[in-house]
């Protein structure tokens, strides 16, 4: 009799296992597809990348993934269920692999033109409104400043999206968004 009940123990054991195996394959994008996704929105490649670490939190069903590349460290959140970018601190310069040898004369001289000039803060605003894919009808600004950090002067944006809050941080100098989040408003 007591045969009986280990092997039953054992089968709901497997059974159990089987299950949260089966659900996490199917609830949460894998590791591969998250690093895909960095990947297309780095424009770099596999092999310009080292991912240190790639870290699913499931209670916040996010995965946390720091990664490399040219010898600095950068961070990215990601829901683990739709693959959507929370934030990252990746800047898109023109450094990054898009932009080949036979582009760099030009973005050279572009990047000195760029330097001698700053942005206003209306440009940084449609700069994170951009890339939110949002116009300035749709969003409730909370916040709008200029901050420094570092001897850089930076524009901080907030606003709330399709009940979404948006944070940006936007270089005045050379108008590239250094940091973003974006968090579902409860």
């Amino acid at each position: 009799m007591k045969k009986k009940y280990i092997i039953i123990i054992i089968v709901v054991l497997l059974l159990i296992t089987l299950g949260i195996s089966i659900y996490f394959k199917t609830a949460f994008l894998s590791k591969n597809e998250i690093k895909n996704i960095i990947i297309k929105d780095t424009n770099l490649t596999n092999n310009d990348i080292y991912f240190d670490s790639i870290d699913l939190d499931i209670k916040d069903n996010k995965y946390e993934i720091d990664f490399y590349y040219n010898n600095k460290e950068y961070e990215y959140k990601i829901d683990a269920k739709n693959g959507r970018i929370i934030y990252n601190n990746f800047k898109v310069n023109n450094s990054t692999k898009n932009n080949s040898s036979q582009n760099n004369s030009s973005n050279n001289s572009n990047q000195n033109n760029v330097n001698n000039t700053e942005i206003t803060l209306e440009e940084a605003k449609n700069i994170a409104l951009n890339n939110a894919n949002a116009n300035q009808n749709s969003v409730t600004f909370t916040e709008t400043k200029t901050d420094f950090d570092d001897g850089q002067k930076i524009y901080d944006i907030e606003f709330i999206y399709n009940n979404q809050e948006f944070n940006y941080e936007i270089s005045a100098t050379t108008s590239e968004i250094i940091s973003y989040d974006r968090d579902n408003i409860r």
